[in-house]
């Protein structure tokens, strides 16, 4: 009872050691202390039982049981055993028994019911374990279970937009699908007097008249069996919401049975490769200004997919034949996104040129295959040295076979001759030469986007920036 009002009960000792601990303990009181055992009288004589509560007793774990007792009088050992309760005496090394209503010390096991004692734990902690076990599952399993139904459900929503891309509420407004059946209407079946000029390697581009009057150019791709229609479609809604003056629109696409086609609107005068190498008819040649004015419009465009979008967009192949020139000779880039649908083996063939020498491709993803924005630019920095010398970034020569672009100009740039890095279109009909100096500064600037470290390369962003403080330098008359 006295150990109840502590919210606990008498101590039991359940081993040897719990043992001399209480013999230690005990001795040290005058007249003992109570522990929770109970003498019990059998057949064979008395032994202890042990417990740590009012209603279940333990067989002894003592084999010296039974125990010598510290009584004198046979009215200890009654045929009820109810009345003696163990206790250990003051220096004794063995338990005894007395009356249990005898003023003694005592030992009490305090909020023992919260605790597992001996692997025994009790049984409502037990099944609170289990319910709240039980429950966290269960929560989890249907969350996940909703997760999965969820991301299903879109995945069906956004299959059956992909199924009927005819229905104009299914697709974005700004792109169109086209079917094989337009294309073929409009491009009079892709005749010959509708291919525009460029290279073929892909597909071949085609100029189209829409019902309305307005012109399209149509991009057929390589066949693909890897690209189904909806990651053709999912590819080409990413790449349409681009909107850049400088970005040649996409206007839609079309996929049938594995013919790919991307529809772009119509830049009138078309890809500079042709007016850096092939004049059109009727066509002048690109002075210094007009010159400026394309590479300074086009960095604006790579610089726009670098730095506005989220994620940032590489454009991986960036030449001269990707990019259109308008009305006012301001550069388009087209092709953007389009080097995913173009199988690796085209581009790196169409890039790299014999005898080991790279054109348009940087270093590190022609013997690492690693891409980023900086791999752009430098690109562009092999496109800027065209621009300015109208060489292609590799060409044949009869003493060495294929020479690079680099090659050829960098014994004149150690060498200080920079005006003989100029096209000779520019110095023979235009009146506007560029100063030395001038002349300088760009090459810097193609020397600065085409290091081999690409850490070392500057931002598209700085590059537009050094174009337009050059674009207002003064030229000779």
């Amino acid at each position: 009872m006295q150990c109840k009002t502590y919210g606990g009960h008498l101590a039991a000792l359940v081993t040897p050691e719990e043992l001399g601990f209480a013999e230690n303990l005990c001795g040290e009181t005058l007249n003992g202390c109570w522990i929770g055992g109970r003498i019990i009288n059998s057949t064979s004589g008395l032994g202890w039982k042990w417990s740590d509560n009012t209603s279940q007793w333990n067989e002894s774990i003592f084999s010296r049981a039974p125990l010598p007792l510290n009584c004198s009088s046979l009215s200890c050992h009654g045929s009820s055993s109810t009345d003696l309760c163990a206790l250990v005496i003051n220096g004794s090394k063995y338990l005894s028994g007395e009356r249990c209503n005898m003023s003694h010390e005592f030992i009490c096991m305090v909020e023992t019911g919260n605790k597992c004692y001996h692997m025994h734990c009790h049984r409502e902690y037990l099944i609170i374990l289990a319910v709240v076990s039980g429950l966290i599952l269960l929560t989890t399993l249907a969350v996940v279970i909703w997760l999965l139904a969820y991301k299903r459900s879109k995945k069906r929503k956004r299959s059956r937009k992909l199924s009927n891309p005819a229905a104009s509420a299914l697709v974005p407004p700004s792109w169109k699908v086209f079917t094989k059946e337009e294309l073929r209407s409009i491009t009079k079946n892709f005749s010959e007097g509708n291919r525009l000029l460029g290279d073929a390697k892909t597909g071949g581009t085609y100029s189209g008249l829409q019902p309305d009057g307005s012109r399209v150019a149509i991009k057929r791709l390589k066949r693909s069996s890897f690209q189904r229609k909806k990651e053709f479609y999912s590819e080409i809604g990413r790449v349409a919401r681009l909107h850049h003056p400088n970005l040649v629109a996409v206007k839609g696409c079309c996929y049938d049975h594995g013919d790919r086609y991307i529809v772009y609107e119509f830049i009138v005068n078309g890809p500079l490769d042709k007016w850096l190498h092939h004049i059109p008819r009727g066509g002048r040649s690109l002075d210094w200004a007009m010159r400026m004015k394309i590479a300074t419009t086009l960095a604006q465009g790579i610089a726009f997919l670098h730095d506005k979008v989220k994620p940032h967009v590489v454009h991986r192949d960036i030449r001269a034949s990707n990019v259109l020139l308008d009305e006012e000779f301001g550069a388009h880039l087209m092709g953007v996104g389009l080097s995913k649908f173009v199988p690796y083996e085209v581009m790196h063939e169409r890039t790299v040129m014999a005898g080991g020498t790279h054109g348009y491709l940087a270093p590190e993803f022609v013997y690492r295959n690693e891409l980023t924005t900086k791999s752009d630019v430098y690109s562009f920095g092999v496109l800027l040295l065209e621009i300015v010398s109208g060489r292609r970034p590799a060409q044949p020569v009869d003493s060495v076979g294929w020479q690079s672009i680099f090659e050829w100009a960098t014994p004149l740039v150690q060498a200080h001759r920079y005006p003989e890095l100029l096209d000779p279109h520019i110095t023979s009909s235009s009146s506007d030469i560029p100063e030395a100096g001038v002349i300088q500064k760009v090459v810097d600037l193609v020397y600065a986007c085409t290091q081999n470290v690409p850490s070392m390369r500057p931002r598209m962003s700085h590059v537009v920036h050094q174009l337009q403080q050059l674009a207002q330098l003064p030229s000779l008359k």
